[in-house]
């Protein structure tokens, strides 16, 4: 097993802070966009603003995005409800 403490390179403090820096690294080197074989088929993106109860010079914002992604190739084969 790759992720056993005691096989990790690296020992103590520095040699996890190492490792953190090379999994951050891994994440901005990957690709994050969405694959070919997908498609948007709807999108809804809904924001709310509201004053803090607390604080009112405070602005709370939420942001909902609602996405259906529809994949050009399945995995697995779909089945007929007839059976």
């Amino acid at each position: 097993m790759p992720d056993d403490p005691q096989n990790l390179p690296g020992s103590g403090f520095l040699g996890w802070l190492g490792r953190q820096v090379g999994h951050v690294a891994k994440a901005v080197k990957t690709d994050v966009t969405a694959p070919p074989d997908s498609k948007i088929v709807y999108r809804e993106c809904t924001v709310e603003e509201r004053a803090s109860p607390v604080d009112p010079s405070v602005k709370l914002r939420r942001t909902i995005v609602d996405e259906v992604v529809v994949s050009e190739k399945s995995d697995k084969p779909c089945k007929d409800d007839d059976g």
